[in-house]
Order: structure tokens, then sequence, then C-alpha cells
């Protein structure tokens, strides 16, 4: 039988329609509170406030805190529930202050604030450290600049984990309740690490903690699709002003009424299943008040869910023409490759690395659309940079190993999927181009136990089920070919179906 031919997935900041194609690769004491509004600050002043305040995280799991409070020797941290909440109790936390030292967490101290993606912790120390001077979160607004500030997780090129400090504008600032209390968008391109660190305004006064670093944990790299839309997520500082005066922690209003309300109930719905339409009208109602060009960039994104590509372009042409970002000329890349525009894709993922060269997702759809025009060595050299910008992407190593795989290199292509699988184990498409590949190698039995990987992670994946059927045609195991060429024949696949008619009684 026939090869199943491989196909390249394109790295993508929008989950891709799906593919018709037959493969995957188919202080101290009180709590400080500014009484009056306070002059905004050089750049350089906030910087210097937040160097001083930020703490780096090391436990369980590595982030970023904020001292918000000293009494006596002890000294608060205010930090991401989701930062310190794999931590067991007695297990060793150290917190890194200014200077460097090391002070070890107060046990037992680890309380979460209400529901909301806030927790608190405490180390004693006799040193003298600065706290942050709490703002008030109605100080920002929709296009306020606020800064972000944490320790990244190390990487190639910086092996270290050194304080950042992020500049950014808002998105929005919602007063609605919010999964997890992530009320305050901003577009600060932080880094993973950063979780827990403190969202500063022009005052440089602490007005939340950064909760999600997307790229970190809203990416999906099933099939090499990077699902972003380039907002970060915050709580608002609020919430922890609530539990210092002894309050219930819990949100100001259960009703959306204002444009920040809504665009942040868009966020929490951005990417769900069945959640399109709802994301439609909530952009509707914020673009019938305003313009607003993440409103656009939101819609386009549950067009393109919907496979109105053409409608999510549009979208995209109004939020270009507002402000032209990275995302939104990755995203109209991505509609234009799905309708074909492979030469449009191209020129849009360009501009994207024009603005932003050290982003590993242009340069990886790049390597998926030169691929598709025949250019492999080129499409190879783009993979490689976007390996090189990040070593830990496992969709670039995979569009990689297709293309070594379609010039022949088949241990090439094995190395990569093997590296991709490593970074990535729970992506069924991965598993399954490495059957493939095993299988044109000859080995029929590494294959199968590929394939049946793949089908255990995605009991619907057609392409498995046909290669596992091809697999056991070849090895003359027919009762089991033929039960694998019904699977998929079950799940819709014509070419199966044929297959069984021909082949199975």
């Amino acid at each position: 039988m026939r090869r199943l031919s491989a196909a390249l997935i394109a790295a993508l900041l929008l989950p891709a329609a799906t593919s018709t194609l037959l493969s995957t690769a188919v202080s101290i004491g009180a709590l400080l509170v500014s009484p009056a509004p306070v002059k905004a600050q050089s750049a350089e002043a906030v910087a210097k406030a937040a160097l001083a305040i930020t703490v780096r995280i090391e436990g369980a799991t590595q982030g970023s805190g904020v001292l918000v409070q000293r009494d006596g020797n002890r000294y608060t941290v205010l930090t991401a529930w989701h930062v310190v909440s794999g931590q067991s109790k007695g297990e060793d936390l150290d917190i890194f202050a200014r200077d460097g030292s090391r002070q070890r967490l107060d046990q037992g101290s680890i309380k979460r604030l209400g529901k909301v993606d806030l927790a608190v912790l405490t180390f004693t120390s006799p040193k003298s450290y600065e706290v942050a001077q709490i703002g008030d979160i109605k100080s920002v607004s929709m296009g306020n600049q606020v800064w972000v500030s944490g320790f990244p997780l190390p990487s190639s090129s910086i092996p270290t984990r050194l304080m950042r400090f992020i500049k950014g504008d808002v998105i929005a600032n919602a007063t609605v309740a919010i999964p997890d209390g992530y009320q305050l968008l901003y577009d600060n391109q932080t880094l993973p690490g950063v979780s827990g660190g403190a969202v500063l305004n022009a005052q440089g006064q602490l007005v939340g903690i950064h909760g999600k670093a997307e790229k970190a944990d809203q990416i999906s790299e099933s099939s090499g699709k990077a699902v972003a839309t380039g907002t970060n997520q915050g709580v608002p500082i609020s919430y922890y002003k609530q539990y210092a005066s002894g309050a219930a922690v819990i949100a100001s209003s259960t009703q959306a009424t204002t444009a920040d309300d809504y665009l942040a109930q868009v966020k929490a719905l951005l990417g769900k299943k069945g959640r399109e339409q709802e994301v439609i009208r909530l952009t509707n109602q914020v673009l019938a008040t305003q313009v607003s060009q993440d409103a656009y960039f939101y819609r386009a994104y549950a067009k393109s869910d919907l496979g109105d590509h053409y409608g999510a372009i549009a979208d995209l042409d109004q939020a270009i023409s507002l402000k032209p970002t990275a995302a939104a000329y990755i995203n109209r890349g991505f509609q234009k490759s799905a309708i074909g525009d492979v030469n449009g894709a191209i020129i849009d993922y360009s501009k994207a690395i024009t603005i932003d060269p050290k982003d590993e997702i242009p340069y990886t759809n790049l390597c998926y659309e030169k691929n598709k025009k025949g250019d492999r060595y080129g499409a190879i050299a783009d993979c490689n940079k976007a390996i090189e910008i990040n070593p830990s992407f496992a969709g670039a190593y995979y569009n990689r190993g297709n293309i070594k795989d379609d010039l022949g290199d088949k241990n090439g292509a094995i190395t990569d999927f093997n590296k991709a699988i490593l970074l990535n184990p729970r992506d069924d498409d991965y598993f399954t181009d490495r059957g493939y590949v095993k299988a044109a190698l000859g080995d029929d039995r590494q294959a199968i136990s590929d394939y049946n990987r793949a089908i255990s992670l995605n009991p619907k994946a057609i392409i498995a089920y046909k290669n596992l059927g091809n697999a056991y045609e070849r090895m003359r195991n027919y009762s089991k070919a033929c039960a694998n060429w019904r699977s998929a024949s079950s799940l819709g696949d014509k070419e199966a179906t044929d297959w069984v008619k021909k082949y199975c009684k």
C-alpha cells in the first residue's frame, strides 16, 4: 500500500481548522496605601523600585514574588498561587532578595487568597529590605503603561535567573469576576519564571501580580500549533488589600458592564470549543462602544475557530491598522495560509519577525510555508533559527523532522522527532510521524509501538489507525490490519472505508 504522505503543520498563534491531509506529519507594620495621586516616575525610578521589592522563588516550582509587608523581622511575600501550590509540607523553599541572600520559608506560612491565583508566604530575617508601595488598581486603565518585574527561568542564551523589567500597555482592567482573578490584561512580553512577579503602575506602585506568561502556559504544540494571543494576565492588587484588611477575598462585581469587563471575559473564553459565538457577541459589545485593537484580534480568533478565515482576515486587517503587532501579523499569516495564499502568509510572517526577531513562532511558520513551496533548505534554515531562539520549542523540531524525512534523511528525522517527544510527550502526531519513518526504515514493530502510543493519546487519531493497519498488513496480520482500517473508517475516513471493502471480509 502507498505511503500516507507526510505534511508539516505550522506553529500558529491561532487554533487551526481540521486538516484534510491524510497524515499528521501530520514597612514595617501596616499596609502601605498611597493616600493621594502621585506623579508618574521615570522608567529608571520604577525599575529601581522593582529591583528592591521583587524576589526570586526556588521551590517545587520556580517563580517570582513581591515583598509587601514587614513586621519586625518577618517579611510577607505575595506571589501567584500556582507558583507555590505544589509545595509539600516540610519541603524547602528559598526566597532570594535583592542582595542575593537566601532566605528560608517559614514552614506553614503559605496561604492562598480566596479562590484567586494569589498566595502569601513569610520568611524571617534581621536584614532590612524595602517593601512595595501598594497602589490603587483604579490608577491603571486601558492603554496605560505598566511594568512587570520578575526572574525568568534560565535559557541557553541566559543560563542564570536574572531579573527582567518589562514594559507594556494595559489591555483591560476589569472589575467583573474572572476565573482565578485574572481581571488585569496587558501585552508585556513576559517569560516563564516571571509568574508571581510585580505589575507596577507609572508611579512605581504595586497594582497587580503577574499570573500567566502565555508562551509558557497557553501554548499547545499539538501538531506544531502554538495557541497564544499576545495577552498576559494578572491578578489586581485589590484582592490582596481585601486579605490584608481581613475582608472576604471576592470580586467587586459579578455582572459585566464595561468594555474592560467584556474583554476580560473574552480572554477567559478564547480557545474553548463551543464558546466562539459568545466571544463574538462580547467583542461586538466592546466594538459598539469603542474602537479596540484587542476586540478585533479576539474576534478574529473566534472566527478562525469557526473556519471563517476571510472574516478573520478582515478583523486582523482592522487590528493591524490600529496597532501592527507581531501576533496580529502571525495570525493573519495563518489565515492567508489557510486560504492558500502562501506568498501572503510569508510576507506577514516576515513582518512579524521585523517587529519581534526573538519570537520563534514566525520562523517556524516560515519553515512550514517554504516547505510547501519546495524550498526545503530554506525551510530548514528557518526551523534552525526558531530552535536557536527557543531550544525548547517542540513544534520546530517536529517540522524540521518532517522536512528531513522528505529530503531522505530518515535518521535525522527520527532524531528531531525524538527531541520533540522529549519536550512534549503528549502529542499524538509526533508518535505517528516517528512511527511512519521507522516503518520506512523497515522497523514495523517499533512503528507499531509508536502508532499505539499515538492512539492511546488520541483515540481519534485516524492516520495512526491507518498506518497501524498498513504495518500489520505488511506483517501479514490481516485481521489486525482490517481492525485498524475499520477504526479509521468508523471515524469517517473514506480511503480506509475503501480499503475495508476491498481487502477485508
